[in-house]
């Protein structure tokens, strides 16, 4: 058993001081029985480990991609698509499969992100018990009404049970707002239909999609770089529509979970604690993926952050420099730890730093202690600094992890 003391802890929408204990993964109610460890927190934040609803796990080492803004997604891929031979893209791909998912894992988990949903295949790397969080693992998807040429075949071939995710409506002009009504037509806007982005979307939509029994995912960082616009969430909710947080990816020009949720808090659409709920809950929920929490008989997928008085939102959101100022920043990370599945998971020590670089893209280093590492060329199960960037993952020098206090 595994306590944890002397915490500010997140539970029903609210912080109270307090300890809890941990057992197999979960959960337990404290009692007398004693713990096999035991870390004072010192008045840290516990919060569930937040639920990235949408995330390109396989673009993990791209820079930003494109001149924005664009009209719709279309106008952006074809962009992309006509940039093929760029020497970043290039340098990007070169890097094997499996590396660019792990990294990307790695890059939720340092964000507080404890499970997430790939849009894209399912690797067999994404289900190994050490890769560094959880991954839905039964979804099926489609990439756009556009771009997916047989999208009623891709729902007809769907478990019902388990989501179908689509990119729609991502944009700003009259082809993004006319998608929703494709989906309709093709008969594919079901309860477990789930709406990436949705930018186009009106308050008029909003009742369509909640009868429907279909969900959103907000990715407010992503659609205010390369649209300048993003989803009505205030509408989307107030119709009975969940509505999730996803990251979407580095092609994006998305740096990480964090500063996706510092882009949704600027956005001023929701109460902190709601802000909170949704990256956690909220998410969970849309995407079908299991959420921590802090009460007896919840997983144990937690995340401990430094916080004063600060609302959670606004502690979790400024722990990271903003992704796109034009200055150089460093931000000390000493003692962040996570805890998923109930076991001390990654640490990261000393600082990070962020330069912004002539490309426009931000690039970064950080020294990270993990206890497992799903990763090919390294031996699985072998604990050790590593060092985090852009490019593959690799060993850094041994150096202990900072204590939590």
């Amino acid at each position: 058993m595994l306590r944890l003391r002397n915490g500010r802890l997140w539970a029903r929408g609210a912080l109270a001081e307090g300890s809890l204990a941990i057992a197999k993964g979960l959960v337990v109610a404290g009692g007398p029985t004693p713990a096999r460890a035991e870390v004072d927190l010192g008045g840290r934040l516990v919060l569930p480990g937040m639920v990235n609803a949408h995330d390109h796990l396989d673009f993990s080492t791209f820079p930003p991609l494109g001149s924005p803004p664009y009209a719709s997604v279309y106008d952006w891929a074809a962009e992309v698509d006509a940039g093929r031979g760029d020497r970043r893209v290039a340098a990007a791909l070169a890097v094997p499969l499996p590396d660019r998912l792990l990294l990307g894992g790695l890059r939720n988990l340092l964000a507080g992100v404890t499970a997430v949903a790939h849009h894209n295949p399912f690797h067999r790397v994404l289900a190994r018990p050490d890769f560094p969080l959880r991954v839905l693992s039964r979804y099926h998807f489609a990439h756009s009404p556009g771009l997916t040429p047989a999208l009623r075949r891709t729902y007809r071939t769907t478990d019902r049970r388990i989501p179908w995710m689509v990119h729609a409506a991502e944009g700003t002009d009259e082809r993004a707002r006319g998608e929703l009504r494709l989906l309709e037509q093709a008969n594919v806007l079901r309860q477990n239909t789930v709406i990436i982005h949705g930018i186009a979307l009106s308050d008029d939509d909003a009742p369509r999609i909640a009868a429907a029994r279909a969900c959103v995912v907000w990715c407010p960082e992503s659609n205010r770089r390369l649209y300048g616009a993003t989803a009505r969430v205030g509408a989307l909710r107030a119709a009975g529509v969940r509505v999730g947080l996803g990251s979407d990816s580095p092609a994006s020009g998305v740096r990480d979970p964090l500063s996706n949720l510092a882009a949704a808090r600027a956005e001023a659409a929701l109460p902190d604690a709601e802000l909170i709920a949704m990256a956690t809950a909220g998410s969970g929920e849309v995407a079908r993926l299991p959420v921590g929490g802090t009460e007896a008989g919840e997983p144990a997928d937690l995340v401990v952050w430094r916080g004063g008085r600060s609302t959670a939102a606004r502690s979790c959101s400024t722990r990271w420099p903003s992704a796109g100022r034009p200055c150089r920043s460093t931000a000390s990370r000493a003692g962040w730890r996570r805890y998923w599945r109930g076991a001390p998971r990654a640490c990261c020590a000393g600082t990070a730093g962020w330069e912004r670089r002539g490309c426009g893209a931000w690039s970064s280093t950080r020294e990270v202690t993990l206890d497992t590492l799903a990763h090919d060329e390294l031996q699985p199960g072998k604990g050790g600094p590593r060092l985090l960037s852009r490019g593959p993952a690799r060993r850094g020098p041994r150096a202990p992890a900072p204590p939590p206090s």
